[in-house]
């Protein structure tokens, strides 16, 4: 018989009898109970630095408000904290930012004299995921008014950002989490637009993210921190990670990764009574038939916070809490993951730092060279494994009035899998780097976007016509429904060398410059956030020769064309007869039996179907 559980406070919230569910296991980590860091924290705090979540035991959080007043706290506590303004969300309210540094480097330009490690923190994106908020509220203070962490100044410079998505978290309710063990009630995952900010990293459709890349490409940050709350299966964790390590990060950037940042976390988390795990999840592996469950990393892309930092060269530490964990835990663990990424951080600052800086310069000497390696832009999990032993839970099943099926239900016992583990890349997208690109000027909105996230540009003094690389489209299909305010597209692309006009203004993107690795994942059409896949090219598609409903010019027109053209060239009416013949699609297709004919002719514009920006081997002008 299947034992009955407390209900975690988010049910309770909703009113439901506390026996007539059983949402979870309530597994909590043996040392979760005193939560020594983060009890210690709140015992040495002055009174007035408290947040409501320390003050309420993890039951409530408070609005955005105590989050500003106690930055300007700070900021009269310490001569070393100062707040910055740094956007206006949708509905108006204002974002701030806190920089802490010793040296009372506040602004990008003195931070770099210093030579620090620049460490950027952000919590709220998703602002019902929100224990982060409170926790780096907690570091700040504990690095500035209670001087437990006073050392880490001699060796970083800190820009924290306790609530990216202001709107959401402001929309306060006990009902927008409600598989969340806490706090009573929270705010909303998307913003005011109803948009994920954390889909938004390339496209920056919202005010939020355009402020956040502003920030992010003054200061250039030499490690992300941003902090989450997972939903999915129960298990014994009381915190995952997520970052990129393998090609999804530039060397020497990734090796600082993978041999020295993540065992040192792990080992030091598990040091702290935590179970830790990367971000992913079992699945089933092996024969048909006979499945074996493994645990599979996840792929991510730059639309997301950690691979847009890693598309700039910059390790970036998704922390995943989870939600069926009590507040304080995910609370106890948020601290933890931070301070010892801090303190990994801080005992060598220069190795980081040298890592980043390596990673930009090699990545811009490809530049222009044709037997350099490809870059990566898109990959799928491998089917290279190594053990793993998965602290996952048992479950039962019940039967369900509700379905008229079994349920499955989590108990609160150990369910240690010897397993495999997944997490290595297979590049299934790659590009050699070009000289540069050349954007046209009448595409002054890219270049906008371009420029917003930190890309270096010079226009042109003069026409440019000549041949480049670029690429034509086919098989372009829209998606059925919109993703983010936008309806994607996906398309095959064919590389093409053509004869292309540039007039005197257009946009020269050099790659010999430290965003190298974001020109690719932004211009290159088959990366998978790319502008032209985000839709921000369409027109592309629309095509541009003269049949019926393109340039006003009907049928009753182009067809004598076509047939003209059919008389006076016997080996293009064979290439169409051999069409006709070999795609009964096509044969079938009046219109596009036309439009054949019309793309072999001199009245077709030749630009249908083609990407507007051409990649450059070679600078001739």
């Amino acid at each position: 018989m299947l034992r009955l559980i407390p209900l975690p406070l988010a049910f309770a919230a909703l009113g439901l009898a506390q026996d007539a569910l059983a949402p979870h296991s309530a597994f909590e980590p043996a040392a979760a109970k005193a939560a020594a860091s983060l009890t210690a924290s709140t015992k040495d705090a002055p009174l007035d630095l408290l947040t409501t979540g320390e003050k309420s035991d993890w039951n409530e959080t408070a609005p955005y408000a105590e989050a500003v007043e106690l930055a300007r706290r700070f900021e009269r506590a310490s001569r070393f904290v100062k707040v910055l303004d740094i956007g206006t969300t949708p509905e108006g309210r204002t974002m701030i930012a806190i920089v802490v540094s010793r040296d009372r480097a506040f602004t990008p330009a003195a931070a770099a004299k210093t030579n620090k490690a620049i460490v950027m923190i952000q919590s709220g994106i998703h602002a019902g995921e929100i224990e982060g908020k409170d926790t780096v509220l907690m570091l700040v203070r504990d690095m500035t008014a209670g001087k437990r962490y006073v050392a880490w100044l001699d060796h970083a410079i800190f820009v924290v950002i306790p609530v990216f998505n202001v709107d959401g978290h402001e929309n306060f309710s006990p009902y927008h989490r409600p598989s969340q063990n806490g706090p009573k009630s929270t705010g909303l995952r998307a913003n005011a637009q109803r948009l994920n900010l954390n889909r938004d990293y390339i496209k920056a459709d919202t005010p939020e993210m355009r402020a956040w890349l502003r920030l992010f490409n003054a200061w250039t940050p030499d490690f992300l921190i941003d902090n989450h709350v997972t939903d999915g299966s129960d298990f014994q964790y009381d915190v995952t990670w997520d970052m990129a390590r393998n090609q999804d990060l530039a060397e020497p950037a990734g090796a600082w990764v993978r041999e020295k940042f993540i065992p040192e976390l792990d080992r030091r988390m598990a040091a702290d009574g935590h179970l830790v795990a990367p971000y992913g999840g079992l699945r089933s592996a092996g024969a048909q038939g006979a499945p074996r469950r493994e645990f599979f990393m996840e792929v991510f892309s730059p639309r997301y916070s950690h691979l847009y930092a890693a598309a700039q060269n910059r390790p970036s530490l998704l922390v995943e809490t989870h939600s069926l964990k009590a507040a304080k835990t995910r609370a106890w663990a948020n601290y933890d993951i931070m301070r010892h990424s801090i303190d990994i951080i801080a005992a060598d600052p220069q190795a980081l730092r040298r890592a980043v800086r390596e990673a930009d310069r090699e990545l811009a000497s490809r530049a222009g060279v044709r037997t350099a390696s490809p870059v990566y832009l898109a990959g799928k999990v491998s089917d290279k494994s190594r053990p793993l032993v998965y602290h996952a839970l048992k479950s039962g099943q019940f039967q369900s009035e509700v379905t008229g099926a079994a349920v499955t239900r989590y108990l609160g016992e150990p369910d240690d899998l010897d397993t495999r583990i997944h997490d290595q890349i297979d590049t299934t997208v790659e590009a050699r780097m070009p000289l540069g690109y050349l954007l046209p000027a009448a595409w002054m909105d890219l270049a906008g976007l371009l420029a917003l996230h930190g890309i270096e540009m010079e226009r042109t003094a003069k026409p440019i016509e000549q041949e480049f690389e670029t690429y034509r489209f086919t098989g372009t299909k829209f998606a059925g429904a919109p993703f983010e305010g936008r309806v994607m597209v996906d398309f095959e692309v064919k590389p093409v060398r053509e004869k292309v006009a540039f007039p005197a203004g257009s946009y020269w993107i050099p790659m010999r410059q430290r965003r190298a690795r974001l020109i690719l994942s932004m211009l290159e059409p088959q990366a998978p956030d790319s502008l032209a896949r985000w839709g921000l090219m369409n027109q592309v598609f629309e095509g541009g020769g003269v049949p019926s409903g393109r340039g006003g010019v009907g049928e009753y027109l182009s067809e004598p064309i076509a047939r003209r053209m059919m008389a006076d060239s016997p080996a293009l009416r064979k290439q169409f007869e051999e069409r006709l013949a070999s795609d009964p699609k096509f044969a079938a297709d009046r219109q596009a039996r036309l439009e054949w004919w019309l793309q072999q002719s001199k009245y077709d514009a030749g630009d249908a179907g083609r990407y507007p920006i051409v990649r450059v081997w070679e600078k001739t002008w």
